[in-house]
């Protein structure tokens, strides 16, 4: 299971705890893209915000895992379930035929 994940600064990060969290954040990264279960993590150019892409085997996995991740506290944070485009048009086509009037 593919998601979404992008998370923008709602606070900011007490001054005393600032590199802590960033060297704990470090961490983290490197923990999840050196297991795979990150396929992509990024910042975003100038903004208190940025994002990745994690692979995981079950929701329960996924709240583990950000769980775990330090900024969570001071941070708006969506979490989008990803999937293939090609099964999704074909869901959405099928959906529509099933809407649409038999002649």
């Amino acid at each position: 299971m593919r998601f979404l994940v992008v998370a923008k600064s709602k606070s900011p990060f007490p001054p005393e705890m600032a590199l802590g969290l960033f060297d704990a954040f470090g961490a983290w990264a490197k923990k999840y893209t050196g297991n795979k279960k990150a396929e992509q993590l990024w910042g975003f150019a100038g903004l208190p915000a940025g994002g990745g892409i994690l692979n995981v085997e079950s929701f329960d996995e996924l709240d583990a895992i950000m769980s775990e991740w330090p900024i969570g506290p001071f941070a708006d944070t969506e979490v989008y379930p990803l999937v293939d485009i090609q099964t999704s048009i074909q869901h959405t086509k099928k959906a529509i035929l099933a809407m649409t009037p038999k002649k």
